[in-house]
């Protein structure tokens, strides 16, 4: 979680750890191994109850669009869905 960033912020971030990741195979025995990572980035909206609760939403909506990343070919981020 990245308190006080926005959306585009937190995907900027999310687009460097995933070129960081798959810049840097992991050696093997068997030679180098790609490596490839999918983000989802979600929003605490306004009206997110506080505490734990707000916070259970948030990860759900991340993880909403780490599937998202996930079924549109992976090795990506993908952003929280237009309101």
């Amino acid at each position: 979680m990245l308190a006080g960033a926005s959306a585009v912020q937190a995907m900027g971030l999310g687009e460097r750890l995933r070129r960081a990741i798959a810049d840097s195979p992991v050696e093997t025995r068997n030679g180098p191994l790609a490596v490839t990572a999918s983000f989802g980035v979600g929003v605490l909206q306004p009206d997110d109850p506080g505490g734990t609760a707000g916070a259970a939403a948030l990860l759900s909506r991340a993880d909403a669009a780490m599937y998202r990343a996930k079924q549109a070919g992976r090795n990506r981020v993908v952003g929280p869905e237009p309101a």
